[in-house]
């Protein structure tokens, strides 16, 4: 999966967090994310970063992608 769209709904930012290992995750009414927890993209092929985030409390890891903007981030 090389390119993932940013998602608007509450049911799909968790099903995306839930495949991606996202956890201690609190959704915002914006549809962004607050993590007080690591977030691991790691070497996944993305080209955009599949969710919204807003603050990360951990490491943020996500080199090795062909990331071709920050959008969401």
């Amino acid at each position: 999966m090389k390119y993932l769209r940013l998602f608007e709904s509450f049911e799909d930012i968790d099903k995306i967090c839930k495949k991606f290992g996202i956890e201690n995750y609190t959704i915002n009414p914006d549809g962004s994310i607050d993590v007080d927890a690591p977030v691991d993209l790691y070497e996944l092929g993305l080209t955009k970063l599949p969710i919204k985030f807003n603050k990360v409390n951990g490491d943020f890891y996500c080199s090795y992608n062909k990331l071709t903007t920050l959008e969401g981030s």
